[in-house]
C-alpha cells in the first residue's frame, strides 16, 4: 500500500513537472513571437543587468546586430571583387574562407557565368573610377627605383593611418589581431577586392552597404590613398589585374596620384544608379537572375530585381534624419562596439548612463582625440570628427545618456585635505588595486586611472566604488565592500590624479 501511495505521489510531481515545463515553453515562445517582451523575462533581465532608468532618446536606435539581411548587398559586388575570385568564391566559398557562412551551391561553370552576368547586369555604371599612378600597379620587380622610392613611402604613410585610426581593432591580418572580431581578415584584401572599390568603401562604407558596421573615418584624399596603397601592396599583395592596367594606360595615367571629379560628395550617402540596367528575357543575365532566385540568395543579400521576393526592411538615409547626434551615431557607428538602452555591440563600455559618469570636456576631447585609457586592442580609433562633431556628440551625452541614481553633486563643493587624499592613497594601495589599474604604474587589465580626476565626476566614482556590479554585473573588478568612510576617501584620492601640465 506504501508503495503504491509513493507511486502516486511520484505520478503527480512528474506531471506537475511536465505541466511547468510546457507552460514555462509557451512563455518563451510568446516571448520571441511578441514585439513586446514579457514580464517574467523583463524581470529576470532587470535581476542580471540591474535596474536601467532610460531616458527617452528623440529617435530610435539602429542596432548594427539586427540586420534585415546576413549578407552584403550584391548590387556593386562586381566592382567590389575581380571576377576570377568571385567565380571561385560562388564555386566553393569554403575553399576560399574556411568558415564561410555562405552555403556551396553546387553550380556548374556555365551557371556562374550566369550569376556573374546578371551581377553584372545590375551593377551601377556611373561607379566612382580614381585615377591611379602606372608606376605603382606593376610588379615590384618591374618597378623603377623612383617607383618603389614613391610606393615605398605611400605604404608607410598607409601603415601609419592604419594604425592611428586602430583598424586592427576590428580587422584581423591573417589571423592576428581584430579584438572585437566584427570586421574581416584582410590578409589577402588584394587577392579579391579592386582599388576604386575599396577606396570608395573607405570614403563613405554606408554608401555601399547601408547596414554595415564600418565606420566612417573621414580621411582626406591623400590618407585614403596612402590606406589603399597599404592594403594593396603590404604583406605580400598580388598585383592589380593586367586589365587594369591596361585601362590606366590608356587612359593615360599621370606620374602623381590624383582624383577623378567622379567622387561622390561626402554628403551624397549612396551613389545614384541614374539608368538601372534591363534584363532581357532569354539573355545569360536572366538565367543567371532565375539560378539566384532558385537557390533563395534574396534570404541573405539585397539583390536589385530579386530582392522584393523578401523585401529589405528600410533604413532611415541621412536626409530622413533630423538630429544632428543620430547622424553622428549610425556615421561612425558607435554601436557597432557600445550597447546603448539594449542594442548595440559588447565590446565597449555601454553608453546608456554614460553622460552620468564622465565630465563634458573630458567627453568632447576624447570623442575628438581619443586617449589610451584602456588595454591593447580596446582602444576607441580616431575617426577625425570636426571640433563641432564632437561637442554635439558631448553635449548629446551630457542631456540624454544620464541616471538619476548618481548624485554627480556630492562631491561639487568638497575640497579634501591632503591627509584625506593620503587615506584614499593607503586604501588603494592595500586593496591591490594597481594589479589592475595604472596610475604611476601598474597593471593594464583595467582602465588607466592616470588622470581619472579630469575624466570621471565625482559622485558616480563614489557609486561605483560602493558597488563595482550595479552597471556591469560581470565586470571583473571586485566588490571590497566599503564603508561610506573608505569610499570617501579613496574618491578624493581618485579625484586628485588629474593632469597637472
Amino acid at each position: 500500500m506504501i508503495n503504491k501511495m509513493k507511486l502516486n505521489h511520484i505520478s503527480i510531481f512528474v506531471m506537475a513537472a511536465l505541466i511547468i515545463g510546457c507552460i514555462l515553453t509557451c512563455v518563451k515562445t510568446n516571448y520571441a513571437q511578441s514585439l513586446e517582451a514579457d514580464p517574467l523575462f523583463l524581470e529576470i533581465e532587470s535581476i542580471y543587468r540591474g535596474d536601467k532608468d532610460y531616458k527617452q532618446l528623440p529617435f530610435e536606435t539602429e542596432d548594427p546586430y539586427k540586420r534585415s539581411k546576413n549578407g552584403p548587398t550584391l548590387k556593386n559586388v562586381i566592382h567590389k571583387a575581380n571576377k576570377e575570385w568571385l567565380k571561385k568564391w560562388i564555386d566553393n566559398p569554403s575553399a576560399m574562407i574556411p568558415n564561410a557562412r555562405m552555403p556551396r551551391l553546387m553550380l556548374s561553370s556555365d551557371d556562374i557565368d550566369a550569376v556573374i552576368a546578371y551581377l553584372e547586369s545590375i551593377a551601377d555604371s556611373s561607379f566612382p573610377k580614381q585615377t591611379w599612378d602606372a608606376g605603382l600597379l606593376k610588379p615590384e620587380d618591374d618597378m623603377t627605383d623612383d617607383e618603389y622610392d614613391k610606393m615605398d613611402t605611400l605604404v608607410s604613410g598607409g601603415k601609419a593611418i592604419w594604425g592611428r585610426a586602430r583598424c586592427n581593432i576590428c580587422h584581423p591580418v591573417k589571423g592576428k589581431g581584430g579584438a572585437v572580431g566584427v570586421g574581416p581578415d584582410l590578409g589577402a584584401v588584394a587577392e579579391k577586392i579592386n582599388r576604386d572599390w575599396l577606396y570608395q568603401w573607405i570614403k563613405e562604407p554606408r554608401g555601399y552597404f547601408h547596414e554595415t558596421q564600418m565606420s566612417r573615418y573621414r580621411f582626406k584624399d591623400d590618407e585614403l590613398r596612402k590606406l589603399v596603397e597599404y592594403l594593396m601592396q603590404d604583406w605580400d599583395f598580388k598585383p592589380e589585374e593586367d586589365d587594369e592596367d591596361e585601362d590606366e594606360e590608356d587612359g593615360g595615367a599621370e606620374e602623381t596620384i590624383t582624383v577623378e571629379e567622379t567622387v561622390a560628395d561626402e554628403a551624397t550617402e549612396e551613389v545614384v544608379v541614374e539608368e538601372p540596367s534591363i534584363v532581357i528575357e532569354g539573355t545569360l543575365a536572366e538565367r543567371g537572375k532565375r539560378i539566384m532566385e532558385f537557390n533563395r540568395c534574396f534570404v541573405c543579400h539585397e539583390i536589385e530585381g530579386i530582392s522584393e521576393l523578401l523585401p529589405v526592411k528600410k533604413q532611415k538615409s541621412v536626409a530622413e534624419t533630423n538630429n544632428e547626434f543620430e547622424k553622428l551615431l549610425n556615421d561612425v557607428r558607435c554601436m557597432t562596439c557600445h550597447n546603448i538602452q539594449g542594442n548595440g555591440g559588447p565590446f565597449a563600455p555601454e553608453l546608456t548612463h554614460e553622460g552620468s559618469k564622465l565630465k563634458g570636456d573630458w567627453i568632447k576631447g576624447f570623442i575628438e582625440t581619443p586617449d589610451i585609457i584602456r588595454p591593447l586592442l580596446k582602444q576607441m580609433p580616431k575617426f577625425n570628427l570636426t571640433s563641432e562633431e564632437a561637442q554635439t556628440g558631448a553635449d548629446f551625452v551630457e542631456e540624454y545618456f544620464v541616471s538619476d541614481e548618481f548624485d554627480l553633486d556630492a562631491f561639487a563643493n568638497v575640497n579634501p585635505t591632503e591627509d584625506e587624499i593620503n587615506k584614499g592613497k593607503e586604501i588603494y594601495a592595500a586593496k591591490g588595486c594597481k594589479t589592475c589599474h595604472t596610475i604611476s604604474e601598474g597593471g593594464i587589465v583595467g582602465p588607466n586611472l592616470k588622470r581619472v580626476g579630469d575624466r570621471m565626476e565625482s559622485g558616480f566614482i563614489f557609486f561605483h566604488l560602493k558597488d563595482p556590479h550595479h552597471e556591469v554585473p560581470d565586470a571583473i573588478e571586485p566588490n571590497y565592500n566599503l564603508s561610506d568612510e573608505e569610499a570617501t576617501a579613496l574618491t578624493h584620492y581618485l579625484m586628485s590624479c588629474i593632469d597637472k601640465k
